[in-house]
């Protein structure tokens, strides 16, 4: 009868190739179970993004108001004026409390795309000066596409505002098109506070 005292050489071996294929195996998984929530995190973070953009565009559009102002080239400008790539228009409900700041409770506000990100400028005052420079904030990169449409009353969306034909200063809705890399299309209808949506024929 033979006594094992121990492994041998062939034991050992078998036992490190397969400990080494386990772990080679784990690793794998581990590496991928990372990876995915890494993936995960990001497409979270982008998700919060987008839609805190939305909800301001929402928030802002609501309380678009009829006042014409006087840019930085010291002539007047619309309420509203926008094109394809960018809107510019003034809006009540700026905060300020017990009118303590020596403002007024309204804002000109621009939405724009530049260099495929979603920018949200503010104007310090409403009737500016030559030295008068907005605020920028970018609110969402990697955007391939952002549109501007204007509903007008007779229920067609212009590329353009004012319109020679406009009766009135403020459009009825505006729709804004957001294509986003690797997500694809966003599309949202905004209605103007006061407005009336057009009878469809």
């Amino acid at each position: 009868m033979r006594n094992n005292l121990g492994f041998t050489l062939l034991e050992i071996l078998i036992a490190l190739s397969i400990f080494t294929i386990v772990s080679i195996m784990m690793t794998g998984t581990l590496h991928t179970a990372i990876n995915s929530q890494t993936i995960t995190a990001k497409n979270a973070e982008k998700l919060t993004k987008i839609q805190l953009s939305l909800l301001l565009m929402s928030r802002d559009f609501e309380q678009v108001i009829d006042r014409p102002v006087i840019n930085a080239k010291n002539m007047s400008e619309g309420a509203l004026v926008g094109t394809p790539r960018m809107v510019t228009f003034t809006h009540s409900g700026w905060a300020n409390p017990g009118g303590i700041a020596p403002r007024a409770t309204l804002q000109r506000m621009q939405y724009s795309i530049e260099n495929h990100r979603l920018i949200r400028s503010i104007w310090p005052v409403l009737d500016q000066t030559a030295k008068t420079e907005p605020i920028p904030r970018v609110l969402y990169d990697k955007i391939s596409n952002l549109r501007f449409e204007y509903l007008d009353d007779k229920g067609k969306f212009q590329n353009n505002w004012p319109t020679e034909n406009a009766p009135t200063a403020l459009p009825v809705a505006i729709r804004v098109t957001l294509i986003l890399e690797n997500w694809g299309k966003i599309t949202q209808i905004y209605l103007l506070k006061g407005q009336n949506v057009p009878k469809s024929s």
